[in-house]
Formats: structure tokens, C-alpha cells, sequence
């Protein structure tokens, strides 16, 4: 009679502690974590604040009503608006206030912009606008310049009683930009001439300036010539030219010569035509 004897199964160690690893995982996990339902509470009220807040920054209590624009003259409000989208309702915290004032600056007459808000429903439009200070005559149209012989507009008439100027040598423009000339002394003598006329209130009076040589300009006021010579006394000569031309009648017809104003004992002279 055979007798047969189990063996034994011996055992194994690598799987002994594979189902010890495995059971401390199950029991982490299972095992409760302390102060998660109050991290649960944190994020649930951060998450509402949240909402809250973009509700009321959404809200028609920033929806624009009121448009306030300070130092422009040529361009209305309403322009203005238009030149830059803004719209009444528009949301006055998320309208792009620095882009819209990059694009105002691109337009020749404005040489600053800013926009700013006032709380709640308000934004300010800030510019500095250009001054028309004369006309350039260019192929059967105006250019309008600045005191710094910018373009600033192109036009088939002028609008405004300004100097024209004549004796700029330039075969080509860029609007917004200073006027290239062939002679740039001209140029500089123009600029000179708009300043002191500012200064002394003759931009409404001047009809037209030629600088075709700088060292013998001439203007032009109403019927009276006026010889200037060069601008080495400028001021002076534009002084006289101001208070003189105050006392002559629109009506009257003449010279006045006072390109000798820069010489010792220099004289004045007007001499009337018949």
C-alpha cells in the first residue's frame, strides 16, 4: 500500500510582502483625511466670491453713459468715439483705454491722448491737438502744415485765414510728417516766421509769405507787399510789420519795405500805389 504525502507549499517571501504593501495602500486610502470637509468649505466660498465679483464688475452699474473730452478742437466727442469704437454701454473697466489712445495718436492732428475713467460710468478722453499754422500749395490742393512743418491734412481750399506759403522745394509728402524739402533753410525760415506771427497775432492776418529765397521774403497783407529781406532780426521786423499794419487800411495799396531794420539807423518806408 503506497502512502502519498502532501508536499508542502513553501512560501514565498517576494509575495508576502507584495500583499503587505498592498493592504497599508488600502488602508491609506481608506482611512479618512482630517480637515478635508474644511478645505471643501474654503474652496466652495473663494468659488462663490468669485462669481460675485465678476457679476458685479459685469454689471450695468460700469456701463458707459458719459463721455467727457477735454483739449480737442478740431474733433467732436463724437469723433472721437467713433475714431476708437467706444460706444455708450460699453463696459468702461474693460474698454481698452491704452490701445484706444495709441490709435488717436496716429491720426496727424492729435500729438497726445489719454483715457482715463471716472467711477462709475464715465471715461475721459485727454488730447493735444496740432494747430493748423498755414498752407502749402501743392498740385492744385492745400497742404496744411504745423508750426513744425507737419502735414497735418490735405485740402482743395483753405478753411481758415492762415499765411500761404510759397517757396518750399519738395517733390513728395507724408501725412503726419515733417514736409521733406530740397530746402530745408526755407523750411526753417517758414517755421521762424509762424512763431513770431503767433507770438505778435498775425496768423489771421498774413495771406501769403514767400520764401523762395530766404535772404529777400516777402508777405503779403490784405493789398500791401512787405519786404522783409532775411530773418536776422526777425523779431523785430514782425513787431513793426504788426503794429504797422494796424494802422494802414484794408483798402490801401502799397510797399512796405522794412529789410532795413537789421542795419544801424535802419528805416522804414511805405510808399502807397495809385
Amino acid at each position: 500500500m503506497f502512502m502519498f504525502r502532501k508536499k508542502s507549499k513553501k512560501p514565498n517571501k517576494q509575495n508576502e510582502m507584495f500583499d503587505i504593501d498592498l493592504m497599508e495602500e488600502l488602508e491609506y486610502y481608506q482611512k479618512p483625511k482630517s480637515g478635508r470637509g474644511i478645505d471643501q468649505r474654503v474652496m466652495i466660498g473663494a468659488a462663490f466670491g468669485l462669481v460675485v465679483i465678476i457679476g458685479i464688475l459685469l454689471s450695468p452699474i460700469f456701463a458707459l453713459k458719459n463721455v467727457a473730452a477735454e483739449g480737442a478742437n478740431h474733433y467732436s466727442e463724437a469723433e472721437l468715439c467713433e475714431k476708437i469704437g467706444l460706444s455708450k454701454g460699453d463696459n468702461i473697466l474693460f474698454f481698452g483705454k491704452g490701445r484706444a489712445a495709441q490709435t488717436l495718436e496716429e491720426d496727424p492732428y492729435i500729438a497726445d491722448a489719454k483715457l482715463s475713467m471716472r467711477l462709475p460710468d464715465t471715461i475721459v478722453i485727454e488730447v493735444k491737438e496740432r494747430k493748423v499754422r498755414g498752407y502749402v500749395p501743392y498740385m492744385g490742393s492745400y497742404l496744411y502744415i504745423d508750426e513744425a512743418g507737419r502735414v497735418l491734412d490735405v485740402q482743395e481750399a483753405c478753411r481758415d485765414t492762415l499765411p500761404v506759403v510759397k517757396g518750399l522745394a519738395f517733390g513728395r509728402f507724408t501725412l503726419g510728417e515733417v514736409i521733406p524739402v530740397e530746402n530745408p533753410e526755407a523750411l526753417d525760415v517758414v517755421l521762424h516766421i509762424s512763431q513770431l506771427m503767433e507770438k505778435y497775432e498775425l496768423l489771421d492776418l498774413v495771406v501769403e509769405i514767400d520764401v523762395s529765397n530766404p535772404k529777400s521774403i516777402s508777405a503779403y497783407v490784405n493789398q500791401v507787399q512787405i519786404i522783409l529781406g532775411d530773418m536776422e532780426n526777425g523779431d523785430t521786423k514782425i513787431r513793426y510789420m504788426a503794429e504797422i499794419m494796424k494802422t494802414i487800411p484794408e483798402e490801401d495799396r502799397g510797399t512796405l519795405d522794412l529789410s532795413e531794420l537789421d542795419k544801424p539807423n535802419g528805416t522804414v518806408v511805405f510808399r502807397y500805389l495809385m
